[in-house]
């Protein structure tokens, strides 16, 4: 389990500041206490722009609520353990990425489950994400490049209940030994050309 709080965290990078010398050992004291490889789950939802400005916030929260009631059982149900919820944001982490992709296909037809109950306006559409690498993982955060990876392509680049998986999310997936049917494609990320896969349902 992590063992440093975000706050903790940046009092010890206060430190690497006020003190250059101690940057080394600053670094190699975050990476034993908090570094892991993990898979890395972002969904964010469709629609806020246009629902709030239709229906109101609180309308857009209790549509998040209602992914959040359906997701959130069905992440811990794999593994997945809760980092923070953030705007319209679930951020999870895994230890394998067939897990996070497997309760992202849960989520996805969990919410199409519930379409015939719900108007086009309640329905809950997810854009998800997933991305594989070494992170530092704390108590109520997780910093990383493929955290970076992960929070763009579910939050920037994922349709309505598209499963998007980072290359290195792809290549994890294969080394666990499992296969993957997604079409490949190719979105630029911070001006850097990145190859990513999306699911086939």
């Amino acid at each position: 389990m992590p063992s440093l709080s975000r706050e903790e965290l940046f009092q010890l990078i206060e430190r690497r500041l006020d003190e250059p010398s101690a940057a080394a050992a600053v670094d190699a004291e975050v990476w034993e206490r908090c570094g892991v490889e993990r898979a890395i789950f972002v969904s964010d939802l469709s629609g806020f722009t246009r629902l709030t400005r239709k229906h109101g916030i609180l309308h857009f929260l209790a549509v998040f609520r209602r992914s959040s009631r359906l997701a959130m059982p069905l992440l811990a149900a794999r593994g997945g353990r809760c980092v923070k919820r953030e705007a319209d944001n679930l951020i999870y982490s895994f230890e394998r990425v067939s897990d996070a992709i497997a309760a992202a296909r849960e989520v996805v037809e969990g919410t199409r489950a519930l379409d015939a109950q719900l108007t086009e306006d309640e329905r809950v559409y997810p854009c998800i994400g997933i991305g594989f690498g070494r992170v530092i993982e704390l108590t109520d955060d997780v910093f990383g490049d493929e955290v970076n990876v992960a929070f763009k392509l579910g939050e920037d680049v994922a349709g309505k209940r598209e499963i998007l998986v980072s290359q290195s999310a792809y290549d994890q997936l294969l080394r666990e030994g499992s296969a993957l049917e997604a079409e490949e494609r190719t979105v630029s990320l911070g001006g850097v050309p990145s190859r990513y896969y999306l699911l086939r349902a």
